[in-house]
């Protein structure tokens, strides 16, 4: 029997990765993100998301963003275009292989991110994965050293029920050569938790806490603070 149990990944909604058990199948969602300490940053986010019958995968998703004492009105903060594809790598299809390509459009800066993530379903409820990315600079309004990074992730998810999914997701990333991270330091540690429930076949919600390395000491604004977030998504899928 199918198992019918929501599980849920953090980047799972409304993006490349969730479109992949769905073939031929669409997925819009919208997303608000918000910061709590000083100088409060705000973000909604309008993603688009399309998987083929032959499990290639291309997905979109704007971005605009506000702060509190900066902008009265929300500006461009990122375009993002991804396209990828799924391999089974069993006959079970317990696990596969996601490669993945996004260019990220930022004012004043273009990057390249080139991926590859490896997925197990240990069983109907729990699954878990890890992904290396790459993340190039190809576009530096100004000129100057352009950045690059490293970056790993680990993906855990657990269905509770048919339709209430839990999520963890780790990642440690670190720059290339010259600059750093918003730490100050040349590496920097961030987690997400993560709660979804599907409404129905169609729709789904969900709550994502984001756990951010402490800014560096002499920031403008939460110099030395973990500036934390909270997103809510939801997602509809045809």
């Amino acid at each position: 029997m199918k198992n019918k149990k929501l599980v849920i990944g953090l980047a799972t909604l409304a993006t490349l990765t969730s479109g992949f058990s769905h073939a031929g199948s669409t997925t819009i969602s919208t997303k608000y993100e918000q910061t709590f300490r000083e100088n409060q940053d705000y973000k909604v986010k309008f993603g688009l998301g399309h998987t083929f019958d032959n499990a290639m995968a291309f997905s979109f998703e704007h971005q605009r963003r506000w702060r509190d004492e900066i902008s009265g009105r929300p500006e461009l903060a990122e375009n993002l275009f991804g396209l990828g594809y799924s391999y089974a790598l069993d006959d079970d299809n317990r696990w596969s292989l996601q490669p993945k390509i996004e260019y990220k459009f930022n004012p004043g800066s273009e990057t390249m991110r080139p991926m590859l993530r490896l997925n197990y379903r240990v069983n109907d409820d729990w699954r878990v994965g890890a992904r290396y990315r790459y993340e190039y600079q190809t576009f530096r309004e100004g000129g100057g050293a352009r950045s690059r990074v490293n970056r790993f992730d680990g993906y855990v998810s657990y269905a509770v029920t048919d339709q209430i999914g839990l999520a963890w997701n780790t990642s440690y990333a670190y720059v290339l050569g010259e600059g750093s991270m918003y730490t100050g330091n040349e590496d920097r540690w961030e987690h997400e938790l993560g709660l979804g429930y599907r409404i129905d076949s169609a729709n789904a919600l969900a709550l994502t806490y984001k756990r951010k390395d402490k800014t560096r000491d002499e920031a403008t604004y939460n110099g030395g603070h973990h500036n934390d977030a909270v997103q809510v998504t939801y997602s509809y899928r045809f």
